[in-house]
C-alpha cells in the first residue's frame, strides 16, 4: 500500500493553531478515497519513507526547511508559499469531501497534554469550504487581486458533514455573488449554526440582505470588512442600516 504524508507546515511552524487546513484535509480525503494509508506529519522528519509527501502552508512567515523541499517526493503549495501565485489543486481533489478526521490524533495529544477542548472546535465541529470564491475589490494588500468577480465555487452538499454540529465559510466576498440568496437560504435549510470566517463585505448589505442575514442562525459575532479609509463615511452608513435589523453590530 502507497503511504502518503501531509504536513501542514503552520501547525509545526506556529505557537498557536486553531484552524485546520482545508487544502491538507482535501488532500487526505482524496488519497484515502484511493485506499492511500495516510499520516499527518506533525515533523519535518523521515520523509523519505513515504512515496508521497504533500506539504502546505498559509501563512507566508512560517518557516520550512529548504532541504526538505528539493526531497523528490515532496510537493508543496498554498498562499504560504506562494501567495497569489499559488497554482489551485486539481479539481478532483479541490471538489473532494475533506478529511475532517485528519487532525484528530493531533488533537488528542494536545487535549491530552492538557489542551482546552474550545481552542480546537474548528478542528472537532465544524464543516468547512467556500460556497463562493473570488473578490472584485482588488485590495493591494489581499491575496484575492487576482479575481474580476465573485463566482460558485463549491456547493454545500460537497463539504457539509450532517455529524457536525456548525458550519464555517471561508468565502472572500460572499455578499458580492449575485446569487447570495439562494446560498444564503441552503444554509438555513441545514439548521445549523454558520459563521462566515473571512469576515463578509459591509459595503455591500442592503435592508434585504440584513433581513436575510440577520434572520439567520448565525454562529459567533458577525465580522465586517473595513478595508479602506476611504470608505468610512459608507460604512457608517451601513451600520445605521443593519442596526434597524439588529443589535449585534
Amino acid at each position: 500500500m502507497l503511504r502518503v504524508a501531509i504536513i501542514d507546515a503552520d501547525l509545526i511552524g506556529r505557537k498557536r493553531h486553531r484552524f485546520p487546513n482545508l487544502a491538507c484535509m482535501k488532500l487526505s480525503g482524496y488519497w484515502k478515497g484511493k485506499g492511500v494509508d495516510i499520516v499527518l506529519k506533525t515533523d519535518f522528519t523521515g520523509l523519505s519513507e513515504f512515496d508521497q509527501v504533500f506539504i502546505s502552508k498559509v501563512f507566508t512567515d512560517t518557516s520550512v526547511p529548504e532541504d526538505v523541499l528539493s526531497l523528490p517526493n515532496v510537493q508543496h503549495g498554498g498562499t504560504g508559499f506562494f501567495y497569489d501565485k499559488a497554482v489551485p489543486l486539481p479539481d478532483e481533489v479541490e471538489h473532494h469531501r475533506p478529511d475532517y478526521h485528519l487532525y484528530d490524533p493531533w488533537v488528542e495529544r494536545q487535549l491530552s497534554a492538557g489542551g482546552k477542548a474550545r481552542d480546537f472546535i474548528y478542528y472537532t465541529d465544524y464543516s468547512i469550504g467556500f460556497l463562493t470564491r473570488g473578490c472584485f475589490r482588488k485590495c493591494s494588500f489581499c491575496v484575492n487581486q487576482n479575481y474580476e468577480r465573485v463566482s460558485a465555487h463549491s456547493p454545500l452538499a460537497e463539504f457539509f458533514d450532517p455529524e457536525r454540529p456548525k458550519i464555517c465559510l471561508l468565502d472572500d466576498n460572499f455578499l458580492g455573488y449575485p446569487n447570495w440568496k439562494g446560498l444564503l437560504t441552503g444554509l438555513q435549510q441545514t439548521q445549523r449554526p454558520f459563521q462566515f470566517k473571512q469576515g463578509l463585505d459591509e459595503r455591500l448589505l442592503t435592508d434585504e440582505k440584513c433581513a436575510a442575514l440577520f434572520s439567520s442562525r448565525y454562529d459567533s459575532d458577525f465580522i465586517f470588512a473595513f478595508d479602506d479609509a476611504a470608505d468610512a463615511a459608507l460604512i457608517e452608513q451601513k451600520l445605521q442600516l443593519a442596526r434597524k435589523h439588529t443589535n449585534a453590530v
